[in-house]
């Protein structure tokens, strides 16, 4: 399982990730990605790396895709957006919060044109496409940037928050009242996403920040993950294994108790160190929308 280690003298600081990836228990590939970017090295570590422990870079990126189309070669939309999410990222080489909003909105876009020309090029994945969950770090500042179902979840004085919506139709009903919460479970069109890389012409990214706090937690999952195991049990799990490694493996395994009738890919991430704001157990995390880009200028709110 990869870990990453960083500590560093000038801010204090200190975090650790790992994450993993199965193929679950009904499906025959596995069709999700994970990629840890090291942005000012262009170093990447993905599966199946060893662990890891390396100096601290200026910016930290960290990516959860889960793809759909059936194919499982190289060119697989999810490992195809990862590499290319890091490869516009670290040629970018962003310094500041700024600039990594920027960086961070065009690596999207750029990589949902490259599953979709992919896709257009190759008859096996002619129909293929991905979600992105993708997480930037820049000192104390998380960013997200979100296109369809997997999700970012803060763990903050043992209370979860989900910090980024959904992009489907079920979350779509809900937010109008079309759809009341006890039958989103049952609803026969729940599978259907709004966005995804690769799907349509016109891209929608959704980017927000959150302000980290000392003993934050991030977790990063996709739907294999997040349609079988319900928030409750997912922060009495990450609050029981204090180590990501073994958060990582047990909340694999209770999706796969739970009938792992997917993929899941969990990516997991605490925070420390004086350089962050003391913790606040009174408060949830505020996620503020930074602005949704449409293959063009991104439009603040």
């Amino acid at each position: 399982m990869p870990v990453y280690r960083s500590s560093a003298a000038e801010h204090a600081a200190s975090f650790i990730v790992a994450a993993l990836t199965d193929v679950g228990l009904s499906r025959e590939h596995n069709e999700d990605a994970f990629l840890i970017s090291d942005l000012a090295r262009g170093l990447t570590h993905g599966a199946p790396a060893a662990q890891l422990s390396v100096e601290p870079p200026l910016t930290l990126s960290l990516g959860v895709y889960d793809g759909s189309g059936g194919a499982s070669s190289p060119d697989a939309a999810s490992r195809l957006a990862a590499r290319t999410v890091h490869a516009v990222l670290a040629r970018a080489a962003p310094r500041s919060s700024d600039a990594l909003e920027r960086a961070l909105l065009e690596a999207i876009a750029v990589a949902g044109r490259a599953v979709r020309d992919n896709a257009r090029r190759s008859p096996q994945h002619r129909n293929s496409g991905a979600t992105a969950t993708v997480a930037a770090l820049c000192d104390e500042r998380l960013l997200l940037a979100q296109v369809g179902d997997s999700r970012a979840y803060l763990l903050r004085g043992g209370a979860l928050a989900q910090i980024t919506r959904d992009q489907t139709l079920v979350q779509s009903l809900l937010e109008t009242g079309k759809l009341r919460p006890e039958e989103a479970a049952t609803f026969e069109h729940r599978g259907v996403m709004l966005q995804a890389l690769g799907l349509r012409e016109h891209l929608q990214i959704a980017l927000s920040a959150v302000e980290l706090r000392r003993e934050d937690t991030l977790l990063l999952c996709t739907d294999g993950l997040s349609d079988l195991i319900d928030d409750r049990h997912i922060a009495a799990t990450l609050d029981a294994h204090p180590d990501p490694a073994a958060a990582c493996g047990a909340l694999i395994d209770a999706a796969l108790a739970a009938g792992g009738r997917d993929n899941v890919t969990v990516l997991i991430a605490r925070f420390d160190g004086p350089w962050l704001a003391p913790p606040d157990r009174d408060n949830a995390p505020e996620v503020v929308e930074i602005a949704r880009y449409s293959e063009g200028p991104p439009r603040r709110p």
